[in-house]
């Protein structure tokens, strides 16, 4: 108990301190304030100890995350409405943790209502914990002039509960600032000013969701990039999936990219080509492509022109797939046993075909297949 004194007495200093000097009378008056204030406090840390078993420290440490601290007459049921909705004790210790102001939430007016309409969406008890951490201020907003508004505006693009669940899963700034709503008007407008349909606009925001609560100049650059530089019609089957590939990077993140592909040989019409064919080879990290590149134009000896035919390539992995098949490849070419096979045939065999086939050779080369899955370890 002294120890918990102790670390009290501290935060509340850390809480409480003023640099401007005061008056006497205000002094007083504040001590008397401050007196009834730590009360609370304690009263507030022996509940998380003692109902939530929370150790002494982390107790402490959430209590300091509560600045006005005037009453936990709630806290109780508060508890009560979390269990009711189908939160378990560790989740429940989860939430108070990560956001202990939770308890002093007026349960009936401010807390049961937003949790019964997330959980009636659909939400599990899970997506919404992840929810509540990803916007703290979560049961802050207004009921009817924020939640339930977004919510109706993301139905009404993208036409299921399901996938509004999926949006706001991965939409970490859907509920977390004032203005992504308008973001997301502000998008919806632009891609209907670039003439895009409602259903292709719901597949947009419903694929996008995590980059859609964005200034509008964001989607700007993308849409003009994919478009203009790239020479991806806005009327192609192919744009969207283009734009996918791209949305997490920069376009002058992209610039840079081109311009690794460039140095090892690809010319403008071959990089839209392949962006065409793989947008996925634009999605990849400027040493990733790279990596590629050194090992199938420099070791392999493809040209530029033979990748682009061969999109495939970029999308699997060096290590695991394509090096350890093109050792076995070398070796049925030393036993002249490959036939017509190439390395593009060969990788985009599914693992379990390519080993029946290595099965083939047991008699000719035997230990093939052993030596092909020690090297994908």
């Amino acid at each position: 108990m002294f120890i918990l004194r102790h670390h009290l007495r501290r935060e509340l200093f850390s809480i409480y301190h003023h640099k401007s000097q005061i008056s006497y009378s205000t002094s007083t008056k504040s001590s008397s304030i401050d007196q009834s204030t730590t009360a609370i406090r304690t009263e507030f840390i022996n509940y998380l100890i003692n109902t939530l078993n929370f150790t002494t420290e982390s107790a402490i440490s959430s209590s300091s995350k509560v600045r006005r601290l005037t009453t936990t007459r709630y806290c109780d049921s508060v508890i009560h409405i979390l269990k009711n909705n189908g939160f378990n004790d560790s989740q429940i210790k989860d939430i108070v943790a990560w956001i202990p102001r939770v308890l002093l939430y007026k349960p009936n007016e401010t807390l049961e209502p937003k949790i019964r309409v997330f959980l009636n969406l659909g939400l599990t008890n899970l997506d919404l914990l992840r929810l509540i951490k990803r916007n703290p201020s979560l049961f802050e907003l207004g009921l009817h002039s924020r939640i339930v508004p977004t919510i109706d505006y993301l139905r009404m693009l993208v036409g299921t509960d399901e996938k509004v669940i999926d949006i706001i899963n991965r939409s970490r700034w859907l509920f977390s600032t004032s203005v992504a709503l308008k973001f997301y008007a502000g998008n919806v407008m632009l891609l209907k000013s670039y003439g895009f349909s409602d259903e292709q606009i719901g597949k947009f925001v419903h694929r996008n969701a995590m980059h859609f609560a964005q200034p509008s100049k964001w989607l700007t650059s993308k849409l003009d990039w994919v478009e203009c530089k790239m020479g991806v019609s806005r009327e192609s089957n192919e744009f969207f999936r283009c734009f996918n590939a791209i949305a997490s990077n920069s376009v002058v993140n992209m610039e840079r990219k081109m311009e690794v592909y460039k140095r090892f040989g690809f010319n403008d019409t071959e990089l839209s080509m392949l962006f065409k064919n793989q947008p996925h080879c634009f999605a990849l990290s400027e040493d990733t492509i790279r990596e590629k590149l050194r090992f199938y134009m420099d070791e392999v000896g493809y040209t530029s022109g033979y990748l682009v035919t061969c999109p495939s390539l970029f999308s699997l992995s060096l290590e695991k797939r394509v090096k350890p098949r093109n050792e076995v490849l070398k070796i049925l070419k030393e036993r002249m046993l490959l036939g017509s096979k190439s390395l593009i045939t060969l990788v985009n065999y599914p693992e379990l075909r390519f080993q029946d086939y290595l099965r083939g050779f047991e008699d000719e080369i035997p230990g093939l297949y052993e030596t092909y899955v020690s090297r994908r370890r």
